[in-house]
Order: structure tokens, then sequence, then C-alpha cells
């Protein structure tokens, strides 16, 4: 339902641009414009493992948030260290979102069949799979899931 409530969003913006530019050709927003920068890491938390994932500054569970080329900090930390979790990148774990967490964003992206660009977003998150930790063992990796909202 949120999804459908922001493609609305887009195209209700696309139209507003075309009215407002005057032109009759439509103007269609980027995704990527909605969204925030992810721009700390946060819990994903279920009953018996959690995630830790990119998440934008509205906390834990706000995964709607875009990392592109050039991003730093701790979303950017918390997706290399999930990168070399599930798919044996071997990033160094520097908080900086560049070539080659780039090229592994695309390596996971083919892996799980969608757009390779390596841009890290809602798509993305929702399509790769993340580290997972027991809720109940500190510091014990239970092995690779995909983020799930339920």
């Amino acid at each position: 339902m949120r999804k459908k409530r922001r493609l609305r969003a887009f195209a209700a913006t696309g139209a507003l641009v075309t009215a407002l530019l005057g032109t009759g050709v439509a103007v269609a927003p980027t995704a990527s414009a909605a969204l925030y920068t992810c721009t700390k890491a946060g819990n994903i938390v279920y009953p018996s493992y959690y995630l830790r994932m990119p998440v934008n500054s509205g906390g834990a569970g706000e995964v709607d948030c875009l990392l592109p080329v050039g991003s730093t900090g701790p979303a950017v930390a918390a997706l290399q260290r999930t990168l070399n979790r599930c798919y044996s990148a071997g990033l160094e774990v520097d908080g900086v979102y560049g070539a080659l967490t780039k090229a592994a964003v695309a390596k996971a992206q083919r892996s799980a069949g969608v757009t390779a660009d390596g841009v890290y977003g809602p798509y993305t998150a929702a399509n790769i799979r993340h580290a997972t930790w027991s809720r109940d063992v500190p510091d014990h990796f239970l092995g690779c899931r995909q983020y799930s909202l339920s």
C-alpha cells in the first residue's frame, strides 16, 4: 500500500511539473528524488534475530533510503559488512561508498536478479540478503536473509 501511494505521488508530481512548465511533455521525477539518504545503521528486529541495515534519520525501520557512490558514514559501513558476510565482497569496512562498494552492490543486485546499477536503495534493500545476528547471543552471526516487512 505504501509503495502504491509513493508511486501515485511521483505521478502527481510529474503532472504538476508538466502543468507548471506548460510544455505538454511529461516530466517524471526519479524515484530517488523522494527518498532520504541513508545516514545511519539500524537494527531491524525480528523475534529471534535482527538485521543491521542502512536506515535514514527517521530511525530503525526507515529503510526507504538511498546510498549512492560518494556516501559516507555508518550506513555505508553496515552495508559493507553485509556485503562481506553475505556476498564475500572482501571490502574494507571504512564507511566510504566508493568504486569497490559500488561493484559489490552491483554483484549482489545481479545475484538477486534486479537491475545492477550499483546504487543501494529500497528495491535493492528488499531483494538482497542481509547479515542476521542473534538477539540472544551477542555478536553471533546466524547467516543471511532477505529483509521482510512481515
